[in-house]
């Protein structure tokens, strides 16, 4: 078994953290990567010092070794997190977050704690829990991270969450903040520009349907893309719009549209 490089360094301490815990527990390398259901060369590389395994990878062997999962994902972040230039976004602690603006920061913040995944590896990683949480689409994880789109639902908050591999067992405080947030947002909205804004969402959303789509979502705005679903049996396709678009006379379905094209 080749010696870790730099055991003092924090990705060097989680390797050994990981490599002793699968010895402790008298398993080989083969069986914890029969057990997580990897390959025996991943589990090599993150045992090795040299490779940072993903957070999710690393709480997977932690759960097979039986190993304290807080302990292991601090090390992982702090190993992630070791000779970056950039300095993580700051933001509040979940339980004091009250508003849109400040859960946007956190939103930020845990992504870049995950090591500032690509659009594509987002989506990707939200697909394995597709049917639980929905779509995910690259664009939408890219508009949530980069504060231009709030989260529009729940289940949109977990699947991002899922693409920044968060542990589920925090799920809940995200979503008792997603909720607290919403509500003195429900507060807020008596004013005259609320009021203003409901009143135009129900009239996107009433000529959206008028012209054979359903949203996904809420009305997000007239030049944010807006995922819709075409109504007709024959369709039932998922597409992108902006209703700003929409209304000077890019209407319909563009999957029925270019069918018939």
């Amino acid at each position: 078994m080749a010696p870790i490089p730099n055991p003092n360094s924090w990705k060097g301490r989680l390797a050994k953290a990981l490599r002793e815990g699968r010895i402790a527990r008298g398993l080989t390398r083969p069986q914890v990567a029969g057990k997580v259901g990897t390959s025996v060369g991943t589990i090599q590389r993150a045992e090795s010092g040299r490779d940072l395994p993903t957070l999710q990878m690393a709480h997977a062997i932690a759960v097979v070794c039986r190993l304290d999962g807080q302990q292991i994902e601090t090390l992982w972040r702090k190993a992630s997190q070791r000779g970056r230039k950039q300095h993580l976004t700051r933001a509040r602690p979940l339980p004091q977050i009250v508003n849109t603006a400040e859960l946007g920061l956190a939103l930020r913040r845990v992504w870049e704690m995950n090591g500032c995944p690509s659009s594509r590896e987002m989506e990707r990683r939200a697909k394995a829990r597709i049917r639980e949480f929905g779509l995910l689409s690259r664009s939408t994880a890219w508009r949530i991270r980069e504060r231009d789109q709030p989260v529009m639902s729940k289940k949109q908050l977990f699947a991002y969450l899922v693409a920044c591999e968060v542990p589920e067992s925090r799920f809940h405080l995200w979503a008792e903040t997603w909720q607290r947030v919403r509500q003195a947002e429900s507060r807020r909205d008596t004013t005259g520009d609320a009021r203003q804004w409901a009143l135009k969402a129900a009239e996107a959303e009433q000529r959206l349907r008028e012209a054979g789509l359903d949203p996904e979502e809420r009305f997000p705005g007239g030049r944010v893309p807006w995922t819709v679903r075409c109504r007709r049996r024959t369709c039932r396709k998922i597409s992108r719009i902006r209703y700003a678009d929409f209304i000077t006379g890019a209407s319909g379905c563009r999957v029925c549209a270019g069918h018939a094209a």
